[in-house]
């Protein structure tokens, strides 16, 4: 899926039938749908340049090109509409991890290009998603990383089972530790980026990739 379909009607309206947004009101009309795609879209373009705090929904509508009204049509609150724009992007975040588990069946690919194929991906996820993953950080306390967690989590999971078998330098009691470090160290760079960009490479710097890939590869690697 493109980032550009993240949010479209079709895919709001499929997610919001199997229950998946549950933070969305029930839509009466298709228009409706169509609302709660314009406002998710202008969401994460806004959050892009601004802080949650700073998101109106006056703001939001305008950019979306609908009411207030439409907005309390869907959303009961500021904070259930974030909630659903989480769900949005964990949702395709669980699509990428089938289309990655089917780019590598088992025994046929190799460390270095499952490495790639991860540094790719997350840094991906990053730049696409970054207003939403920035006001995910900044009210973790407020339990608003919980969804974003969960989704990590299961990630997480898939990755010690795909690797593993390619750690032949390292003890088997030892490769999940070192799997689940490494992905540490991959998501903790971009986070610092994503937080206080101290440099000296910048999430959209393509440079940043090569880089980390030669760090957990290097790492995954070593005996």
């Amino acid at each position: 899926m493109k980032a550009d379909d993240l949010g479209s009607p079709e895919n709001i309206g499929t997610w919001a039938a199997e229950g998946r947004l549950p933070e969305m009101l029930p839509a009466r009309q298709s228009r409706s749908i169509k609302t709660a795609a314009a406002l998710i879209d202008a969401g994460r373009r806004l959050l892009r340049e601004m802080s949650l705090e700073d998101l109106s929904i006056d703001g939001l509508c305008e950019a979306a090109g609908t009411t207030v009204g439409a907005f309390y049509g869907r959303f009961g609150s500021k904070g259930d509409f974030f909630v659903t724009m989480q769900r949005v992007q964990t949702i395709r975040t669980e699509q990428a991890i089938k289309a990655f588990i089917a780019r590598h069946p088992p025994g046929e690919s190799s460390l270095e290009k499952l490495c790639a194929d991860i540094v790719r991906e997350t840094v991906e996820n990053f730049r696409t998603n970054l207003g939403v993953m920035r006001a995910s950080l900044q009210h973790s306390r407020e339990g608003m990383w919980k969804v974003i967690k969960e989704s990590g989590d299961r990630y997480r999971v898939m990755l010690v089972r795909l690797l593993s078998p390619y750690l032949v330098g390292v003890p088997p009691a030892q490769r999940e530790l070192r799997i689940l470090f490494a992905y540490h160290a991959l998501a903790g760079v971009l986070v610092h980026a994503v937080l206080n960009d101290p440099g000296p490479l910048g999430l959209e710097d393509k440079r940043i990739e090569r880089e980390l890939l030669r760090l957990i590869h290097s790492y995954l690697a070593a005996t």
